[in-house]
Protein backbone atom coordinates (compact mmCIF):
# COMPACT_ATOMS: atom_id res chain seq x y z
CA UNK A 1 0.00 0.00 0.00
CA UNK A 2 2.58 2.56 0.28
CA UNK A 3 3.03 5.26 2.82
CA UNK A 4 4.03 8.33 1.55
CA UNK A 5 8.02 7.52 1.27
CA UNK A 6 10.13 4.06 0.91
CA UNK A 7 7.89 2.07 3.64
CA UNK A 8 6.50 -0.66 0.98
CA UNK A 9 8.99 0.34 -2.02
CA UNK A 10 10.38 -2.92 -3.18
CA UNK A 11 6.79 -3.95 -4.14
CA UNK A 12 6.14 -6.95 -1.33
CA UNK A 13 3.98 -9.26 -1.65
CA UNK A 14 0.74 -9.71 0.73
CA UNK A 15 0.46 -13.65 -0.07
CA UNK A 16 3.82 -15.23 0.81
CA UNK A 17 7.06 -14.20 2.54
CA UNK A 18 10.16 -15.66 3.64
CA UNK A 19 13.44 -14.56 5.50
CA UNK A 20 14.81 -12.46 2.14
CA UNK A 21 11.85 -10.29 2.22
CA UNK A 22 10.93 -9.71 5.98
CA UNK A 23 15.18 -8.48 5.79
CA UNK A 24 14.27 -5.33 2.89
CA UNK A 25 11.01 -4.77 5.29
CA UNK A 26 12.78 -4.24 7.95
CA UNK A 27 15.42 -2.01 6.35
CA UNK A 28 12.58 -0.19 4.43
CA UNK A 29 11.46 0.72 7.59
CA UNK A 30 14.63 2.28 8.66
CA UNK A 31 14.21 4.31 5.27
CA UNK A 32 10.97 5.50 5.93
CA UNK A 33 12.48 6.80 9.54
CA UNK A 34 15.61 8.59 8.07
CA UNK A 35 12.88 10.24 5.41
CA UNK A 36 10.78 11.31 7.69
CA UNK A 37 12.97 12.41 10.49
CA UNK A 38 14.85 14.04 7.71
CA UNK A 39 11.74 16.03 6.34
CA UNK A 40 10.71 17.05 9.82
CA UNK A 41 14.22 18.30 10.93
CA UNK A 42 14.18 20.52 7.37
CA UNK A 43 10.71 22.06 7.91
CA UNK A 44 11.80 22.79 11.42
CA UNK A 45 15.37 24.22 10.69
CA UNK A 46 13.32 26.64 8.12
CA UNK A 47 11.11 27.68 10.85
CA UNK A 48 14.20 28.50 13.21
CA UNK A 49 15.91 30.39 10.11
CA UNK A 50 12.57 32.41 9.43
CA UNK A 51 12.40 33.29 13.66
CA UNK A 52 15.94 34.31 13.16
CA UNK A 53 15.31 36.63 10.12
CA UNK A 54 12.05 38.22 12.56
CA UNK A 55 14.17 38.86 15.53
CA UNK A 56 17.08 40.02 13.38
CA UNK A 57 14.74 43.08 11.99
CA UNK A 58 13.48 43.63 15.89
CA UNK A 59 16.71 44.12 16.65
CA UNK A 60 16.96 41.50 19.25
CA UNK A 61 20.22 40.02 18.99
CA UNK A 62 20.57 37.44 21.65
CA UNK A 63 17.30 35.52 19.88
CA UNK A 64 17.89 36.07 16.56
CA UNK A 65 21.33 34.34 17.25
CA UNK A 66 19.50 31.63 19.53
CA UNK A 67 16.92 30.80 16.36
CA UNK A 68 19.38 31.08 14.38
CA UNK A 69 21.48 28.10 15.92
CA UNK A 70 18.30 26.16 16.68
CA UNK A 71 18.10 26.15 12.80
CA UNK A 72 21.58 25.18 12.15
CA UNK A 73 21.25 22.69 14.19
CA UNK A 74 18.19 21.37 12.52
CA UNK A 75 20.06 21.24 9.43
CA UNK A 76 22.12 19.01 10.70
CA UNK A 77 20.07 16.50 12.10
CA UNK A 78 18.54 16.64 8.51
CA UNK A 79 21.62 16.06 6.58
CA UNK A 80 22.83 12.97 9.40
CA UNK A 81 19.33 11.33 8.47
CA UNK A 82 19.85 11.72 4.73
CA UNK A 83 23.40 10.24 4.80
CA UNK A 84 21.63 7.71 7.08
CA UNK A 85 19.08 6.96 4.29
CA UNK A 86 21.67 7.19 1.73
CA UNK A 87 23.49 3.91 3.52
CA UNK A 88 20.19 1.82 3.75
CA UNK A 89 19.78 2.81 -0.28
CA UNK A 90 22.97 1.44 -0.95
CA UNK A 91 22.84 -1.69 1.38
CA UNK A 92 19.36 -2.31 0.45
CA UNK A 93 20.86 -2.36 -3.58
CA UNK A 94 23.46 -4.68 -2.55
CA UNK A 95 21.19 -7.01 -0.65
CA UNK A 96 19.21 -7.14 -4.04
CA UNK A 97 22.38 -7.89 -5.78
CA UNK A 98 23.90 -10.69 -3.49
CA UNK A 99 20.59 -12.13 -3.15
CA UNK A 100 20.80 -12.52 -7.04
CA UNK A 101 23.77 -14.33 -7.13
CA UNK A 102 22.65 -16.98 -4.31
CA UNK A 103 18.73 -17.21 -4.76
CA UNK A 104 17.85 -16.46 -8.35
CA UNK A 105 14.34 -17.99 -7.57
CA UNK A 106 13.76 -15.37 -4.86
CA UNK A 107 10.50 -13.82 -5.85
CA UNK A 108 11.87 -10.29 -5.44
CA UNK A 109 14.83 -11.64 -7.70
CA UNK A 110 12.71 -13.98 -9.79
CA UNK A 111 10.28 -10.93 -11.06
CA UNK A 112 13.25 -9.04 -12.56
CA UNK A 113 11.61 -9.76 -15.72
CA UNK A 114 8.46 -8.43 -15.20
CA UNK A 115 9.76 -4.53 -15.45
CA UNK A 116 10.24 -5.00 -19.05
CA UNK A 117 6.69 -6.36 -19.28
CA UNK A 118 4.54 -3.68 -18.00
CA UNK A 119 2.66 -1.60 -19.82
CA UNK A 120 4.06 1.73 -18.37
CA UNK A 121 2.19 4.16 -20.56
CA UNK A 122 -0.92 2.48 -19.27
CA UNK A 123 0.10 2.37 -16.27
CA UNK A 124 0.58 6.11 -15.73
CA UNK A 125 -2.17 6.85 -17.31
CA UNK A 126 -3.91 4.85 -14.44
CA UNK A 127 -2.27 6.94 -11.93
CA UNK A 128 -3.38 10.33 -13.85
CA UNK A 129 -7.12 8.82 -13.85
CA UNK A 130 -6.99 8.24 -9.47
CA UNK A 131 -5.15 11.81 -9.59
CA UNK A 132 -1.64 10.04 -8.36
CA UNK A 133 0.90 11.64 -11.01
CA UNK A 134 2.41 14.86 -11.37
CA UNK A 135 1.57 16.39 -14.60
CA UNK A 136 3.51 16.21 -17.89
CA UNK A 137 4.65 13.09 -16.26
CA UNK A 138 6.91 14.85 -13.66
CA UNK A 139 9.49 12.67 -12.36
CA UNK A 140 7.87 9.57 -14.03
CA UNK A 141 9.49 9.17 -16.78
CA UNK A 142 13.09 8.53 -15.45
CA UNK A 143 12.13 6.27 -12.73
CA UNK A 144 9.96 4.60 -15.25
CA UNK A 145 12.77 3.97 -17.58
CA UNK A 146 15.20 2.64 -15.35
CA UNK A 147 13.43 0.37 -13.61
CA UNK A 148 12.09 -1.22 -16.93
CA UNK A 149 15.66 -1.15 -18.46
CA UNK A 150 17.71 -2.02 -15.74
CA UNK A 151 14.75 -3.73 -12.40
CA UNK A 152 14.60 -2.81 -9.48
CA UNK A 153 18.50 -2.00 -8.56
CA UNK A 154 18.54 0.71 -11.11
CA UNK A 155 15.90 2.55 -9.43
CA UNK A 156 17.63 2.37 -6.12
CA UNK A 157 20.51 3.72 -8.16
CA UNK A 158 18.34 7.18 -9.36
CA UNK A 159 17.56 7.10 -5.69
CA UNK A 160 20.73 7.61 -4.61
CA UNK A 161 21.82 10.01 -7.44
CA UNK A 162 18.67 12.24 -6.43
CA UNK A 163 19.91 11.72 -2.83
CA UNK A 164 23.35 13.01 -3.22
CA UNK A 165 22.16 16.13 -5.25
CA UNK A 166 19.64 17.39 -2.34
CA UNK A 167 22.61 16.62 0.08
CA UNK A 168 24.54 18.66 -1.95
CA UNK A 169 22.21 21.43 -1.66
CA UNK A 170 21.78 21.49 1.85
CA UNK A 171 25.51 21.33 2.43
CA UNK A 172 25.73 24.48 0.52
CA UNK A 173 22.37 26.12 2.24
CA UNK A 174 24.01 25.15 5.28
CA UNK A 175 27.54 26.78 4.61
CA UNK A 176 25.72 30.19 4.10
CA UNK A 177 23.52 30.37 6.94
CA UNK A 178 26.35 29.40 8.87
CA UNK A 179 28.65 32.68 7.97
CA UNK A 180 25.29 34.65 8.80
CA UNK A 181 26.50 34.07 12.41
CA UNK A 182 29.50 36.91 11.71
CA UNK A 183 27.44 39.78 10.51
CA UNK A 184 25.15 42.54 11.38
CA UNK A 185 21.80 42.19 12.87
CA UNK A 186 20.26 43.58 9.11
CA UNK A 187 23.16 42.10 6.87
CA UNK A 188 21.91 38.70 8.61
CA UNK A 189 18.14 39.01 7.97
CA UNK A 190 19.19 40.32 4.41
CA UNK A 191 21.02 37.26 3.97
CA UNK A 192 19.04 34.05 5.45
CA UNK A 193 15.65 35.89 3.59
CA UNK A 194 17.12 36.05 0.24
CA UNK A 195 17.58 32.15 0.33
CA UNK A 196 14.08 31.58 -1.25
CA UNK A 197 15.58 29.88 -4.33
CA UNK A 198 17.88 27.97 -2.41
CA UNK A 199 15.03 27.06 -0.21
CA UNK A 200 12.72 25.74 -2.66
CA UNK A 201 15.50 24.02 -4.36
CA UNK A 202 15.27 21.82 -0.93
CA UNK A 203 11.94 21.50 -1.04
CA UNK A 204 11.43 20.40 -4.40
CA UNK A 205 14.78 17.60 -3.77
CA UNK A 206 12.34 16.01 -0.85
CA UNK A 207 9.23 16.85 -3.07
CA UNK A 208 11.55 14.41 -6.40
CA UNK A 209 12.75 11.66 -3.42
CA UNK A 210 9.32 11.09 -2.18
CA UNK A 211 7.48 11.04 -5.48
CA UNK A 212 10.15 8.91 -7.67
CA UNK A 213 9.67 6.40 -4.10
CA UNK A 214 6.24 5.80 -4.23
CA UNK A 215 5.80 5.59 -7.92
CA UNK A 216 9.02 2.62 -7.43
CA UNK A 217 6.66 1.14 -5.18
CA UNK A 218 3.75 1.04 -7.17
CA UNK A 219 5.86 -0.19 -10.32
CA UNK A 220 7.42 -2.96 -7.83
CA UNK A 221 4.00 -3.81 -6.83
CA UNK A 222 2.56 -4.01 -10.30
CA UNK A 223 5.56 -6.32 -10.78
CA UNK A 224 5.50 -8.69 -8.00
CA UNK A 225 1.32 -9.04 -9.06
CA UNK A 226 2.43 -10.03 -12.61
CA UNK A 227 5.07 -12.47 -11.39
CA UNK A 228 2.43 -13.89 -9.31
CA UNK A 229 -0.43 -14.39 -11.78
CA UNK A 230 1.91 -16.30 -14.03
CA UNK A 231 2.98 -18.76 -11.00
CA UNK A 232 -0.61 -19.27 -10.93
CA UNK A 233 -1.14 -19.40 -14.96
CA UNK A 234 1.66 -21.75 -14.50
CA UNK A 235 0.41 -23.69 -12.20
CA UNK A 236 -3.40 -24.28 -12.99
CA UNK A 237 -2.83 -27.04 -15.91
CA UNK A 238 -0.81 -29.25 -13.61
CA UNK A 239 -3.49 -28.78 -10.91
CA UNK A 240 -6.05 -29.79 -13.39
CA UNK A 241 -4.14 -32.97 -14.46
CA UNK A 242 -3.36 -33.54 -11.04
Amino acid sequence: MGGGGPMCMFGFSVSCSNAFSETLERRCRMLDRSFRESNLALSLGLRDLHEAVDEALAGDAASSAAALERGLAQLAVTHEQLTVLGQELVQSRADLFERGKIDPVDPLIAREPCFAALDYDGLYQDLVSRGAALPQRVYWTEIATRIREGGARAGLRLLDRQLRQLQSRLRTFIDEATRARAVTLSARAARLHDTSIEVFALVQGFTQLLTTMNYMSIICERASQLYERELEEAAAPIAVAG
